[in-house]
């Protein structure tokens, strides 16, 4: 049996009852840029394409006699194995690929590849001599790549940074560099490829009605692959309890925002693609809580799991 676990945070807000082009940068401006990469799941059975988000993230100094914005593009080289359209990650022990590539929005329209296919940014320093901005991106590894053998495929890519930019244009120097790891298995695994974010509450003391709260996540799993989700700590018929500043919450999981906690006992089956599901909470009207001011907040971090 293999799990995979994202934790997150959850934060409780208590109401006051409770008392619960522009000008040019100088070459002083200096900047990095870094991504975590990504990590999917691929099933080559699965009826549609592959699809994952991650992001990069610039962080740039300046003196205090430079502009306090700087214009900038991004953009990336084909990898280490690209062939044609299409960038490649290599199966080593085998000399096999396959084939996926970056896009720079959701839609999946246009490639995020050399400077004439960019994403446009702008970064504002304020007062600061130093700011950092992460963007998003795209990715999407082709349906039906079948006949290559399971394994881990792998490719490193570079991303680049050129200053002083608002639009893409062809053969442009790169100011900063930096390299990410992509990595992709067929091998059948599950993956919570998109996190939970916050489950955040707003509660006032004594309140006559119940507060509520939820957030989304999705899961990939290999074709027919069954699993199980579930969300660290005591459970009773799929309800989660917790306590946070004197508060007593529950979570459950679900295929909707609608409270219905059934997934724990459930076996789930995976399709390839990505599948949605929500973690609903709940706090119980009329308590007092144990916030020693006016307003004051409080966490308490989940694990979700997927186990497979």
């Amino acid at each position: 049996m293999k799990t995979t676990r994202r934790r997150w945070l959850g934060t409780l807000a208590m109401g006051l009852t409770l008392a619960l082009l522009g000008a040019p940068a100088q070459a002083a401006i200096s900047c990095s840029i870094g991504s975590p990469g990504f990590f999917s799941v691929y099933d080559g059975l699965a009826a549609t394409d592959n699809l994952n988000q991650s992001s990069y993230t610039i962080t740039c100094t300046r003196l205090a006699s430079d502009p306090a914005t700087l214009n900038y593009i991004t953009f990336t080289d084909d990898g280490l194995y690209n062939n044609g359209p299409n960038n490649r990650a290599k199966h080593t022990a085998s000399n096999s690929y396959l084939k996926y590539d970056f896009f720079t929005t959701s839609a999946y329209a246009t490639n995020w590849s050399k400077s004439n296919k960019c994403i446009v940014g702008t970064l504002n320093f304020g007062t600061s001599l130093s700011a950092s901005q992460t963007t998003s991106y795209f990715s999407r590894v082709l349906a039906g790549q079948t006949g290559i053998p399971q394994g881990t495929y792998s490719d490193t890519v570079r991303v680049n940074m050129a200053y002083n930019r608002t639009s893409c244009q062809s053969g442009v120097a790169p100011d900063a560099s930096g390299v990410f790891a992509v990595t992709i298995s067929n091998v059948p695994a599950c993956q919570i490829a998109t996190p939970p974010g916050n489950i955040a509450f707003t509660y006032t003391a004594f309140t006559p009605t119940q507060a509520t709260a939820n957030t989304s996540f999705q899961a990939r799993c290999s074709t027919t692959l069954p699993y199980t989700l579930s969300i660290n700590g005591s459970q009773s018929g799929g309800v989660y309890p917790g306590v946070a500043s004197g508060l007593n919450y529950a979570l459950s999981l679900g295929t909707t925002t609608i409270w219905s906690p059934i997934l724990p006992t459930s076996s789930l089956s995976g399709n390839g693609a990505l599948q949605t599901y929500f973690i609903n909470g709940r706090i119980a009207a009329g308590q007092a809580g144990t916030c020693a001011g006016g307003v004051c907040t409080a966490s308490d971090p989940r694990t979700l799991t997927v186990t497979y």
